[in-house]
């Protein structure tokens, strides 16, 4: 599809330009490993290529740039978001992405939204991008490769070993870990009771 090719040039574009080098190769190896996953699990591609290459379009914005920008679009910032304000660059990202190439897709936009604390509904694509996101083969934690061999079989089981290893994270760190997390959390424990 032309129009998608000619989109997605645009947006590899702008983000070489906008992001940093490192941060742009890891977004173009998200969306490397949300293509491989979408096609094993028989997918729609171009919404998780969207996805991927969009869900941290804003990451490298200061905290001031992402507060200005969820006032500049009505967006209410959570008490959990206040204590870490960069939790809010995937769900502002869906606004940059229409302002920016009119993309306005709800697929597309729930899978940038839930990508770093996860959701208690997560659909196919949102579990996607939320296990490319961690498992990217330009990560160097060692539970990246775990997480990549497992999404291989099973993405539900990868999706979950994700969303436990981001809370175990965040307690070791003694940070605050948003409810969204731990909603992920319950959902994904009871499909595997």
């Amino acid at each position: 599809m032309l129009n998608q090719t000619k989109l997605i040039a645009r947006i590899e574009e702008h983000l070489k330009k906008d992001l940093t080098a490192n941060r742009f190769a890891h977004v173009l190896s998200v969306r490397d490993q949300a293509r491989n996953l979408a096609k094993r699990y028989n997918m729609d591609s171009k919404k998780v290529e969207l996805a991927a290459l969009l869900h941290d379009s804003l990451k490298e914005f200061s905290d001031c740039e992402l507060l200005k920008f969820a006032k500049k679009h009505d967006f209410l910032i959570d008490e959990y978001e206040q204590d870490n304000i960069s939790l809010i660059h995937g769900k502002l990202a869906p606004f940059f992405a229409k302002n920016q190439f009119g993309i306005d897709d709800e697929i597309v936009n729930s899978a940038m939204r839930k990508h770093t604390t996860g959701a208690s509904k997560m659909g196919p694509v949102d579990k996607v991008l939320f296990v490319a996101d961690f498992c990217e083969p330009l990560r160097q934690y060692s539970e990246a490769e775990t997480v990549r061999n497992l999404a291989e079989r099973d993405l539900e089981a990868a999706s979950f070993e994700v969303i436990k290893h981001k809370i175990r994270k965040n307690l070791s760190k003694n940070r605050i870990i948003h409810p969204e997390s731990f909603n992920a959390y319950n959902t994904m424990a009871q499909s595997f009771h």
